[in-house]
């Protein structure tokens, strides 16, 4: 027994400890016993040399859960104390056992409030060639990388430029094709030049955003292959615009014009189309749309060769005794023919805008002439002092026996004997009795619409009275086939009843 404690004293793993207060110290880290150390400073230093191990494994910096490390010291007579080599091997196993992913170096580059993380700058450029390759036919342009001298970060700037020539020479970067198109102008009014003297193809191409691009440290998770970025910058996103109705529009026309579905129109703008695919639309009002575009697009120009029909610019004539809202076309126009070169400016797959750099006009337009109002139509207000809408234009349930179950106006609650107003001025063309309507008043406008106020109590105004805007005509009521006291309020058009409610607006 004696000579078995005395060859315990030289196991390197067995260390004799004097007696009182901590001689030893048992680590833990996430609730894992790593190994037992002689003093609690060992501890500190060897998990510093574990982290480092786990940082060199994976070459780079490594995320961890938040870290769980506690050391229990206690008194022993005899303990078993680990190696080194044990300990740093235990906190590394444990470690790589709470990883929340490691650090590596990437590339980050950002478009519009797009952030898009690569392993290298090298799959950027592979990247943005292969955005750019569709409209590069002729592999006339390359993706330049440098480094912007002006910035104290390590920051890239990517830019599209013409390939260096065959012979060495650098030819000028995207963007100088205006100053190809000037020369050409230049040129072409000097020698007149005939369209076959005329270089066509691709004269610029470029990216629609700056690219900026920084070195970073990121998650693995978190940096994209070539191919997810490409499918992030290339589909289209949904963006909110806005469309004005034009002259000659309606929602079914606008439907397709822009691919959208009139539904989605409708419950787009729900705040002033009350009635969705029924609502009256009018010239000049801003319709909310959607409209697909991708995050990172190539804008690029083609000039083109071609021959087309053309109209000329439409001619006008001012009527100053007519409202703009009338006019009368004086000469109808007929298509001219010609030959011409044109600068077309696309964004990916879709023309922005053409400039013509020459054409032959072999056969001259004929304008359209048109006789056009000057004066400013009436505006129509609120034909009470309050009120409030209890029964809106168009189809509903019959409120009452005899009452229409296609509302040909607006109700407007309110009580009796409230002062009803003109809601513009006018001449009254009917005063009196008109069945379903009870006491009425129908007042014509200078511009062709007319107004009507049913259900009243009292009238105040006769026919053939001129009446301005604002002015009381007469006193609510409930008269004729009505379900309480309120107004009746219609704006007729061309002789047909229209939703009052966009000219009160």
């Amino acid at each position: 027994m004696g000579t078995f404690i005395v060859a315990l004293f030289f196991m390197p793993n067995y260390t004799r400890f004097k007696k009182g207060g901590d001689n030893c110290f048992t680590v833990y880290m996430y609730g894992e016993n790593v190994g037992v150390v002689a003093r609690e400073s060992d501890a500190d230093e060897l998990l510093a040399k574990a982290r480092r191990a786990l940082a060199a494994r994976n070459n780079n910096l490594v995320l961890l859960e938040p870290m769980d490390y506690e050391i229990k010291g206690q008194c022993e007579i005899f303990s078993t104390v680990n190696t080194d080599r044990e300990i740093i091997r235990n906190m590394t196993e444990v470690m790589q056992k709470h990883e929340r992913g490691v650090r590596r170096t990437a590339y980050t580059m950002k478009v519009r409030g797009i952030t898009i993380n690569m392993a290298t700058a090298s799959d950027i450029r592979t990247l943005l060639e292969k955005i750019i390759e569709k409209y590069d036919v002729n592999d006339s342009y390359e993706v330049v990388m440098e480094k912007d001298e002006n910035r104290d970060l390590n920051v890239l700037n990517a830019f599209i430029r013409l390939k260096e020539d065959q012979d060495g020479t650098v030819a000028m970067a995207s963007g100088s094709g205006n100053a190809l198109e000037d020369a050409d102008k230049a040129i072409a009014e000097a020698y007149d030049l005939g369209f076959e003297d005329y270089s066509l193809g691709i004269q610029d191409l470029d990216l629609s955003d700056n690219i900026e691009i920084v070195e970073s440290s990121v998650s693995s998770d978190e940096i994209s292959s070539v191919e997810q970025a490409l499918a992030l910058l290339t589909e289209d996103q949904a963006v909110i615009q806005t469309y004005e109705v034009q002259p000659g529009d309606t929602l079914s026309a606008i439907s397709l014009k822009l691919n959208i579905p009139m539904e989605t129109i409708a419950e787009m703008n729900k705040d002033y189309m009350e009635n969705g695919v029924n609502s009256t639309i009018h010239v000049g009002q801003s319709l909310i749309i959607t409209v697909p575009e991708p995050e990172l697009a190539v804008e690029w120009v083609n000039r083109e060769h071609y021959s087309e029909t053309f109209e000329a610019d439409v001619e006008y004539v001012d009527n100053d005794e007519w409202f703009t809202n009338q006019t009368q076309v004086l000469q109808q126009p007929v298509a001219g023919y010609r030959e011409l070169i044109a600068d077309v400016h696309y964004s990916n797959d879709d023309e922005v805008s053409r400039e013509i750099v020459k054409q032959d006009v072999l056969m001259e337009a004929v304008p359209k002439i048109v006789e056009r109002g000057t004066m400013i139509p009436p505006t129509f207000i609120w034909p009470l002092s309050g009120g409030r809408i209890s029964s809106y234009f168009g189809r509903r349930k019959s409120p009452t026996a005899g009452a229409s179950s296609y509302h040909k106006g607006i109700d407007i609650a309110t009580p009796t004997g409230s002062s009803v107003y003109a809601s513009s001025g006018g001449v009254v063309t009917s005063a009196g009795w008109n069945g379903g309507y009870g006491y009425a008043v129908v007042i014509r406008h200078p511009d062709g619409h007319s107004t009507r106020y049913g259900h009243l109590s009292k009238i105040l105004v006769s026919v053939g009275q001129s009446v301005s805007q604002g002015q009381t005509i007469a006193r609510s009521g409930s008269t004729g086939v009505s379900t309480g006291p309120h107004l009746h309020f219609e704006i007729i058009e061309n002789g047909v009843q229209v939703d009052p409610l966009p000219f009160l607006r």
